[in-house]
């Protein structure tokens, strides 16, 4: 989560500057991948807890 928001505030610094609409575009997708890992990372944790916690998934 740490990671997200260093990278978020680095992105915004570049976007500050830029010009270009396709780098624009490059950076926002670039949030949104690390988003999406952070939202994939988090659930695939909890599923590994769920069956840890699960006597029925052992």
């Amino acid at each position: 989560m740490e990671t997200n928001k260093w990278l978020d505030q680095e992105i915004n610094a570049l976007k500050t500057d830029e010009t270009s609409f396709k780098l624009i575009s490059i950076l926002e997708g670039t949030k949104s991948l690390a988003a999406e890992q952070t939202k994939r990372l988090q659930q695939a944790q909890d599923e590994l807890d769920g069956r840890t916690w699960s006597p029925d998934k052992w």
